[in-house]
């Protein structure tokens, strides 16, 4: 499934779904509304992590 917004990675055989503030993995599965996702942290504006862009 191809998603627009949200943040959908692969592991292996598992799909994680990251937010898409700093990358954290949020939830596993593929089935995810295509919107953009956030931690509650990155939601309080308290996350002092960046989201590690792949090369």
């Amino acid at each position: 499934m191809e998603y627009e917004h949200a943040i959908v990675k692969m592991n292996g055989d598992v799909a994680n779904l990251l937010c898409n503030g700093c990358g954290l993995v949020i939830a596993e599965g593929k089935e995810h509304e295509d919107r953009e996702h956030y931690c509650t942290l990155c939601m309080s504006g308290n996350c002092k992590a960046k989201f590690k862009k792949e090369p």
